[in-house]
């Protein structure tokens, strides 16, 4: 795969060609030429390991990020935009503190991939509650290649962070990434789906998005026109006001540093 060049088929005729990075040795790995820069959480109190995950997946292409407490992941989590997270489940903190950051994703980000890693002396009580509480896959640290958790990645990734089924509440309104749909009290409006990519990505942060934020994220061609993005995201508003009259330019807010989403209260 080293140097391997993808040429890919969108559904504009236009094809681009995207050149990977060359593999670690070592790691020959499922990575499709889609997920190559998105952004992945690394939560891990463990150095040796937090430092190889970190190396691992900016040699594989993609943007880690890492936090060694609770505290910093949910710290970046509400001010960063994040694609997947690699998940520590014992933590130095507490015992359980890698379950409430787990818990926590869920209420927060309920489409967002989280891969856990655990320590050799799991139990099968640990895996149940991990997925239970919505972990996408559980590993064993030392049990399995690291290739086969970083291939389980890019499959994940590839999903386009729709993950798990769950809703995103913004006051009245509530969106399902799953169904693509958005409902306000009693009505619904089914989006399509780069609308519904739109809407998750606005929703994964809390920083303004710029068009070329979304060129970035792969959500148009990489030549896109700024005027390309803006005309979606313009449908995009039009398509919530058939749910009320004038919803879209409140949820989707526009402002000199881009768009961000706004609950939509009484």
């Amino acid at each position: 795969m080293e140097n391997q060049t993808i040429t890919q088929n969108r559904s504009q005729p236009r094809q681009r060609e995207v050149r990977l990075p060359p593999l670690p040795p070592g790691l020959e790995v499922y990575r499709p030429a889609d997920v190559l820069g998105s952004s992945v959480l690394v939560v891990e109190d463990e150095a040796a390991m937090l430092q190889q995950l970190r190396i691992d997946l900016q040699d594989l292409g993609y943007r880690p990020s890492v936090a060694a407490t609770v505290v910093e992941a949910r710290d970046l989590l509400e001010h960063e935009r994040v694609a997947a997270v690699l998940l520590d489940l014992v933590l130095d903190e507490r015992e359980d503190s890698g379950f409430e950051l787990l818990t926590w994703i869920r209420q927060h980000h309920p489409g967002l991939p989280v891969i856990v890693l655990s320590a050799a002396q799991v139990n099968s009580a640990s895996i149940r509650r991990a997925y239970e509480l919505g972990a996408s896959s559980y590993f064993v640290k030392g049990n399995v290649p690291m290739a086969h958790i970083y291939s389980d990645l890019a499959a994940r990734l590839v999903e386009r962070g729709t993950g798990r089924p769950g809703s995103y509440r913004f006051g009245r309104l509530e969106f399902d990434p799953t169904r693509r749909t958005v409902k306000l009290g009693e009505r619904e409006a089914r989006l399509t789906q780069q609308q519904a990519a739109l809407v998750l990505f606005l929703a994964q942060g809390s920083k303004p998005v710029t068009a070329r934020d979304l060129i970035l994220a792969g959500l148009f061609r990489n030549n896109a026109a700024h005027s390309t993005v803006h005309s979606a995201l313009l449908t995009l508003r039009r398509r919530l006001d058939d749910l009320e009259p004038g919803l879209g330019t409140t949820f989707v807010h526009a402002s000199a540093r881009g768009y961000s989403l706004v609950a939509v209260h009484d």
